[in-house]
């Protein structure tokens, strides 16, 4: 026996699915992977949160930070971190004095309206654990949920990113000068872990600045996982002397999960895996499998017309005709054609299987309109038979009969063999059909 030969086409096809199945893998590790991101990236996160107290004559007293966003990364957000005391005029003011009230807002973008009251949920003190919980009024897709990575992970002399709003509305800058544009990223090292004297709350000791604005907002390590939130720095004369603090993750994880709330942990996936593996391997996986695909049917389409071809071939060569009766495809297409009325020049695919002519749409391929005279709702079949080649036709009950091309009426229910160029037609010539090889 001869062997089968892969063709060109095949071979395409096969590196294809291969190139698809690769991409489509680190496309899925994308998604489900490490989840990091640039430093930068993590500016999708990061929200300017304004907090003011008011007293019963109406004057008010303000304060600002920055605050990022906690939950299912890729969904929408409903939960802001922030510190303690970026929101204390807001909420402790109102629980320490009568005569205060508090407005809280969580700023997206300086557009016109483009903020939403906060509600804080849970709030520690500058002395205490200075962290705050806002959750807004509903979930926003406005910002990206960072994720957060473990303090004990981190090491001393390791860079970090302290990203937020430092100064703002107190250094020459308009009030609404929020947008994202605005946050700043300022890069440190990590000097020590250490509990400061002023809080019981453990932190990271770095050189990256921290000034009146970047309270609250997160410090990220080069994958863009939270480690820290930025609390406090200290000067001597006005003078940054490399003494800053962000309160380490550790300590924020401790109260989500107390609180119930959603967060996410970086290592959830292979380490090296990046997002954007997602947004370039898989739409390469899809076009590959695609087209992988598509090569491989039409090849093993046109696998099964070659040894017709062949055999044609060598029966002409040999003076013989080719054999006929079940040994192969046909060379052409049997189909049913119409000749007259409402059908006449188009033609139906019998090796697809029966088709049946008549007025119910529910049973029939070829269908009349219900009025049309002289044609019953299930008529007459039609069927080619490959292993005889030939043409079947059946009159199926029908009410005004079915007739071969030379008058003949056929006897309901009984087979009738028809060759190609035979016609037949329904009730009256009005409606002639002939069967084809085309």
């Amino acid at each position: 026996m001869e062997a089968k030969k892969t063709s060109s086409k095949q071979v395409v096809a096969i590196l294809l699915l291969v190139i698809g199945l690769i991409a489509g893998v680190f496309g899925i590790l994308g998604l489900v992977g490490g989840g990091g991101m640039d430093p930068y990236e993590a500016r999708n996160g990061v929200v300017y949160i304004y907090s003011v107290a008011y007293n019963d004559q109406g004057q008010s007293e303000a304060g600002w930070g920055t605050g990022w966003a906690i939950g299912k990364p890729g969904e929408p957000v409903q939960y802001i971190v922030t510190n303690g005391h970026v929101v204390e005029r807001a909420y402790a003011y109102p629980k320490q004095y009568a005569n205060i009230t508090g407005d809280l807002k969580v700023y997206f973008s300086a557009a016109e309206n483009d903020f939403v009251a906060g509600q804080v949920v849970y709030y520690s003190g500058f002395n205490e654990k200075d962290i705050a919980i806002i959750k807004l009024p509903s979930a926003t897709d406005k910002r990206t949920a960072l994720r957060l990575r473990s303090s004990s992970d981190v090491k001393v002399g390791e860079t970090v990113y302290a990203l937020g709003y430092p100064g703002t509305a107190t250094v020459g800058q308009d009030f609404k000068t929020f947008d994202q544009d605005d946050i700043t990223l300022t890069r440190g090292v990590i000097s020590k872990k250490m509990t400061p004297s002023f809080s019981t709350y453990d932190a990271f000791q770095m050189d990256t600045y921290i000034s009146g604005g970047n309270s609250g907002g997160p410090l990220v390590d080069e994958n863009g996982f939270v480690v820290g939130i930025n609390s406090a720095g200290i000067e001597a004369s006005g003078i940054d002397i490399g003494m800053n603090y962000a309160i380490v993750a550790d300590e924020l994880i401790k109260i989500l999960d107390s609180e119930r709330i959603e967060y996410t942990m970086a290592g959830g996936g292979v380490s090296w895996a990046q997002p954007w593996f997602a947004y370039v391997f898989l739409p390469i996986g899809v076009l590959a499998l695609a087209g992988g695909i598509i090569l491989l049917v039409t090849s093993q389409k046109n696998g099964q017309g070659a040894p017709v071809a062949a055999g044609a071939a060598a029966g002409m060569g040999s003076g013989k005709a080719p054999a006929r009766g079940g040994r192969g495809p046909v060379e052409k297409r049997a189909v049913l054609r119409g000749v007259t009325g409402k059908y006449s020049g188009q033609s139906f695919d019998l090796l697809k299987g029966k088709v049946v002519i008549g007025r119910d749409p529910a049973t029939c391929n070829i269908v009349f309109d219900k009025n049309t005279p002289g044609i019953s709702g299930r008529h007459c079949q039609v069927v080619y038979d490959p292993n005889e080649d030939c043409f079947i036709i059946t009159d199926l009950g029908s009410s005004y009969g079915t007739f071969l091309g030379n008058g003949k009426k056929l006897t309901a229910n009984v087979a009738e063999k028809l060759s190609t160029g035979d016609t037949f037609y329904l009730c009256d010539n009005a409606n002639r059909f002939v069967v084809s090889k085309e």
